[in-house]
This record gives C-alpha cells, sequence and structure tokens, in this order.
C-alpha cells in the first residue's frame, strides 16, 4: 500500500516490499542518483525491496544473503548477481576480487545481520574495498537500532585511511509502537564516506541526532 508521496516520488518499478521509511527511500535514492555506481554491494537481500533501485541506478550488483530463498526472482535482475551464505565467508573473495580488479565499488549497503559482532564484521570487511578513481559510499540500515549502532561504532575505523567521514544519523531512526515491534528502535541510515585518497586529518564524525535517540530508549523496551 502506497502514499500519494510515494506514488509522486518512485516509479511503480522500484518501490516495491521496500522496507525502509520514505525518508530512508528518498535518502537512497539520491546517494545513487550522486555516485552513479559502477559496482554496488548490497549485503541482506530479503525481499530485494532495495534491490530494486540499487539495481536500476548501477551497472552492476553483487547482493549477498544467507536464505537461498530471497533469490527467487533473479531473473528479473539481468546485472544483479546473486551470492547465498554466510557473509563472513561469501564477503571477503569478493572484496579481494574487486581489489585485484579495475571496476569501481561506488555503493554498498549494509543491512544484513542486526547483531553487534554481525555488523562490525560486514563493515570491516566493507571498508576494505581501497577506492579507485572515485568516492564509495556505504549507507548502514537500522543505525537507530542499539545493537547495529554498537556495531558500527565499534568499527576500528581510524585504521582505514579511505574513511573520509561517518554521519551515525545521516537518517535518524524511530521508536515504534507497531505491535510486532511495540517499544523497539529500528530504522535510520549511517553513511560512511570513503575517498581514493588517504585522509590527511582525523575522521570528521557526526551524531546530530544522539540526544533524540537517547531519550527514545528511556521510552524504549531497551531501557
Amino acid at each position: 500500500m502506497t502514499n500519494a508521496f510515494e506514488d509522486f516520488l518512485f516509479d511503480d518499478g522500484v518501490n516495491q516490499n521496500w522496507h525502509m521509511q520514505l525518508s530512508e527511500r528518498v535518502a537512497l535514492m539520491h546517494v545513487l542518483g550522486r555516485v552513479k555506481s559502477e559496482v554496488s554491494l548490497e549485503i541482506g537481500t530479503f525481499q530485494c525491496g532495495s534491490l530494486r533501485p540499487i539495481a536500476a541506478a548501477s551497472k552492476r550488483v553483487i547482493t549477498f544473503d544467507i536464505d537461498e530463498n530471497q533469490h527467487r526472482i533473479s531473473p528479473l535482475f539481468p546485472n544483479v548477481k546473486f551470492v547465498t551464505g554466510d557473509s563472513a565467508q561469501t564477503l571477503p573473495p569478493i572484496i579481494e576480487a574487486l581489489n585485484s580488479g579495475d571496476e569501481e565499488v561506488n555503493f554498498i549497503l549494509v543491512d544484513g545481520s542486526h547483531e553487534e559482532d554481525g555488523v562490525r564484521r560486514d563493515l570491516i570487511e566493507c571498508i576494505k574495498y581501497v577506492p579507485k578513481r572515485r568516492p564509495t559510499v556505504i549507507l548502514a540500515h537500522d543505525s537507530a537500532n542499539p545493537a547495529v549502532r554498537a556495531g558500527i561504532t565499534s568499527v576500528p575505523w581510524v585504521g582505514c585511511p579511505y574513511v573520509h567521514a561517518i554521519n551515525l544519523d545521516f537518517v535518524p531512526g524511530m521508536l515504534y509502537d507497531r505491535a510486532d515491534i511495540n517499544g523497539q528502535i529500528w530504522g535510520g541510515l549511517a553513511a560512511i564516506l570513503m575517498l581514493p585518497e588517504p585522509r590527511k586529518s582525523e575522521i570528521d564524525i557526526s551524531a546530530t541526532f544522539e540526544p533524540s535517540r537517547r531519550a527514545l530508549l528511556e521510552k524504549s523496551v531497551y531501557n
């Protein structure tokens, strides 16, 4: 079920089974339009909701999911490679191959594991990619969730010289009152900017929503 804003903003072909807030979808579409990605990576295929706009905006996409059933509609995406299995095993060789080749990765969506260790592991692997000629933008979904945020903030970002900026609240998350997740905090996008040249100063880190997020925590099931 869509609303008038969604009908106005998105083509029917990209706005299906997309489990993101409207603000997250708009932000993702804007980033895709800016980076004009040669190769995009998506960790967490689920129902191909985010994959549709990513595939439409990218020359080639590699999407990862532990559940092989998420790939049932793969014929609809001729420019997408579907990789099945735990990203702890499947992602490293892909990153290594991309680093040794000439193709550029300009966009990565991390939306797989929502456990602290899994989020940290996926992001650590993603920042092993070395940008070649143009920037790489990483978006991490559900950045307002306590476990996901802990995973993001525990990544040793300083150890990657190509990470120049991190915005933990590129899009803020929400406290939900929906029956199945009542009192839980989900949503939000963290954004990480990687550039081909090593940084010469500290990473620019911002978390402008943090005071509001802490207020939400007091009203949530995590308190």
